[in-house]
């Protein structure tokens, strides 16, 4: 086991831009109430939002047949030394194998895979349509199991630390064990470019961009 990790895990080296950015000129947004009588008027847009066909940069939208990688990772848990998580994890697994067979299923884990507590298995969504039915199918089916929601960025360190979803109680992530990608590629379908990013032994990572 890693006792130290090579990283800054200190979450407050992560800045956030406002919300706004880019919306600072909007116009006033309407008091009037819905027919509802409780959610507000929102002003109409005329196209739907761009996160319904493409992940937001910087989610990778990588395709099943890419080599770029998937815009989300779901990692499904369950207590190895629990029968009934164990045997309901297997079933879960094959369920999942059979109705989303677009989906990539990766094998199950019954011995610490990286950060990633035993056992665990993941599931890979490369859609934001696929996410919309996968995780809320997953909250009515995964049962007594929990899973980890996280994205794939140009920043895997923050994918992990900052950016996860938890469906039922978190199980914790050794984040001593976690190692980076020594190389990974990300897809921005919108601006037609791919991020490659490589992980330097110091413990850092360059990133070269290239059109495609």
């Amino acid at each position: 086991m890693c006792s130290a990790s090579p990283y800054n895990l200190d979450l407050a080296q992560y800045k956030f831009d406002s919300p706004l950015k880019g919306w600072e000129h909007h116009a006033p947004l309407p008091e009037t109430k819905s027919i509802d009588g409780k959610s507000f008027d929102n002003p109409e847009k005329g196209t739907l939002s761009e996160a319904y066909e493409n992940f937001t940069t910087p989610i990778s939208n990588g395709g099943r047949q890419d080599t770029q990688l998937p815009g989300f990772d779901v990692h499904v848990y369950f207590n190895t030394d629990d029968d009934y998580q164990t045997r309901y994890a297997r079933d879960l697994w094959m369920r999942i194998r059979l109705e989303f067979p677009e989906l990539r299923v990766y094998p199950i884990h019954t011995a610490p895979n990286g950060p990633h507590a035993p056992g665990m298995f993941e599931v890979a969504l490369f859609t934001p349509h696929q996410f919309g039915a996968f995780v809320s199918w997953l909250i009515v089916h995964r049962g007594p199991l929990s899973a980890l929601v996280h994205p794939n960025t140009d920043d895997e360190l923050r994918d992990h630390l900052l950016m996860t979803t938890w469906l039922g109680p978190p199980v914790p992530l050794d984040m001593q064990r976690f190692r980076l990608r020594p190389e990974c590629e990300t897809l921005d379908r919108k601006n037609g470019s791919i991020t490659k990013v490589l992980a330097t032994a110091d413990g850092h990572i360059k990133k070269e961009v290239r059109v495609i």
